[in-house]
């Protein structure tokens, strides 16, 4: 599981820093002089523009794209006004003015890969497509971008294939070093294995009961989802316990099974049929109860999402024009961006 580096840039004296940072994560992956350059005009161009029109400032995040190939992966974030012209502002040489988009243009040519998502300011009256006024905001705006090493580049497809297609978030209650959320992703002879755990509690004991968890997952030979619970069951009986979710997505057979334990919830958006799995009570390592897998039809298309009860399950999607559109990373950081509590863990794992 990949670790996410995070820096907040709330005026331009603190671009520097977060400038340096991603340079030398770029070393560390293996980056030339010149990739390195180009990733310090990025930062230099995202950083500036967040301080001069996010409102606030925003959070630069950086970490390693999911899948083997080596390479960088940055997330921006804020809940500034949103960018009115998404096209125009990604054009070489244009600024807004008023609003983070100036350089925009520079960013996406000089990244592998670079997607824009975001959401203007509505009148502080607004209430959303539920009719109630929201305590949350979802406006604002998000930033993703890979850089691939140059070696990467040479099969494309085998290192874009993940990241492309599952995107995930994750990070501890804040102020605390130990995550006691995990997400694990594996693919084996055509089927996908999907799955977001959270250790009771938080902190290292927390942490500890999800990797005994993690551990079950990673021998996953294609079994049924009720044997893996019960495996994990049994592993986690000396730790403080855990809930966990997963489902296995069969592409082939065009159907999708999910089981869970405890309040990981699940939800399936653009399916053949509606999909609403129900995860059982109990805690894994503790009591086991009455474990049920659900299966349904899936198509090429259908987007699953994951998440700990460290994630708000407030959230609509309705509130998000064009959102599921977007890339599961996308999706993944712009959820984690409003929703995510800061008494606990966090977890958002989305797949198509």
């Amino acid at each position: 599981m990949r670790v996410i580096q995070s820096m907040e840039v709330r005026d331009e004296a603190q671009v520097g820093g977060v400038r340096r940072a991603v340079h030398s994560f770029g070393q560390r992956v293996g980056f030339m002089e010149r990739e390195l350059a180009e990733l310090d005009i990025v930062v230099q161009e995202i950083g500036t523009n967040a301080a001069r029109y996010a409102a606030g400032g925003g959070w630069l995040h950086f970490t390693s794209p999911l899948g083997a190939e080596p390479g960088v992966e940055i997330f921006y974030c804020d809940k500034g006004p949103g960018i009115h012209d998404i096209e125009r502002a990604v054009r070489d040489g244009v600024s807004t003015g008023g609003s983070l988009g100036a350089g925009l243009g520079a960013v996406r040519r000089l990244m592998d890969e670079f997607e824009v998502y975001s959401t203007v300011k509505p009148p502080s009256s607004a209430r959303s497509t539920t009719g109630q006024i929201s305590r949350r905001t979802t406006h604002g705006t998000a930033l993703l971008g890979r850089k691939w090493v140059a070696a990467a580049k040479l099969s494309p497809e085998s290192h874009a294939a993940t990241a492309r297609r599952v995107g995930a978030w994750s990070r501890p209650r804040p102020g605390e070093v130990a995550n006691g959320d995990a997400y694990f992703v594996r693919r084996r002879a055509g089927q996908q294995l999907l799955a977001v755990v959270d250790g009771l509690g938080h902190g290292e004991g927390a942490r500890d009961a999800s990797a005994a968890a993690l551990e079950v997952l990673s021998a996953w030979q294609g079994e049924p989802l009720d044997y893996v619970f019960r495996r994990a069951h049994d592993k986690l009986r000396h730790t403080r316990g855990a809930v966990m979710g997963a489902c296995v997505v069969d592409a082939r057979a065009g159907k999708f099974h999910y089981a869970g334990v405890g309040n990981v919830e699940a939800r399936v958006f653009n399916a053949p049929a509606p999909v609403r799995p129900v995860s059982a009570n109990g805690t894994l390592g503790a009591r086991l109860g009455t474990l049920r897998v659900w299966s349904y039809d899936w198509a090429e298309g259908a987007t699953v999402i994951l998440t700990s009860d460290g994630l708000s399950a407030k959230w609509d999607a309705s509130d998000y024009p064009g959102l599921l559109a977007k890339s599961p990373q996308m999706i993944a950081g712009v959820l984690a961006r409003d929703y995510s509590r800061d008494s606990d863990d966090a977890t958002v794992l989305v797949a198509r």
